[in-house]
């Protein structure tokens, strides 16, 4: 997987800075700045599933219970400031956050041991209510390339690298790619829709854009 990433990574990489020249190439004169700001949602990041709750779940076995599986999920929300820097080329800097939004498991207590403390029955359980763990933030970096930027459906690729920021881990680099994404509008208002790699989402992230 790592490999595949670094390859497809390069090519992009090849082919924009080709195509960059070719720009560079037809016209010298300076191109008017753009300015966009992104709201999106999508799949959970991968780093979420690495995430470590060891700790969390030492604190809440004292207490009978254990973090539930079923039924829960991930968050994610991200907002993107975009500057368009040339007629194919964009950058981006978004923030990103997900959660994890879950149950435990709370065990009935069947005695003590022999310290005092109650002894529980892990056959025999009730759901707590819902409840949502600490978030984790993401700042990320990308650089877009825009296939046919005169379109209204606009087709482009993205490449970049984020900051893992989580509330008890150091600061954690992961890259983030995006082979391919759409984006569809008007002057202003806009969708997109991105399959992409890294610290946004995972295979899926979209939402709705507002460009000045």
């Amino acid at each position: 997987m790592r490999l595949c990433m670094i390859l497809a990574a390069a090519v992009v990489l090849a082919t924009a800075t080709a195509v960059s020249a070719q720009e560079h190439g037809r016209s010298r004169l300076p191109y008017p700045k753009s300015y966009a700001i992104e709201l999106g949602t999508g799949i959970q990041p991968l780093h979420m599933t690495f995430i470590p709750t060891y700790r969390y779940e030492a604190e809440i076995a004292d207490k009978g219970q254990a973090v539930s599986s079923e039924d829960a999920f991930y968050p994610v929300a991200s907002l993107t400031g975009v500057m368009r820097t040339r007629p194919r080329t964009e950058f981006t800097l978004t923030a990103g956050a997900s959660w994890h939004h879950h149950r435990n498991k709370q065990c009935s207590v069947f005695g003590t041991d022999p310290e005092g403390k109650p002894r529980y029955n892990l056959n025999d359980w009730t759901y707590t209510e819902w409840m949502d763990s600490e978030p984790v933030f993401t700042l990320t970096f990308q650089w877009r390339h825009l296939w046919n930027p005169q379109n209204a459906f606009t087709v482009y690729t993205a490449l970049g690298a984020g900051l893992v920021i989580p509330t008890s881990m150091e600061l954690a680099p992961m890259p983030s790619l995006t082979p391919i994404a759409f984006r569809y509008g008007g002057r202003h208002f806009y969708g997109f829709a991105e399959l992409t790699l890294g610290t946004l989402a995972t295979f899926a992230h979209g939402g709705f854009g507002w460009r000045f």
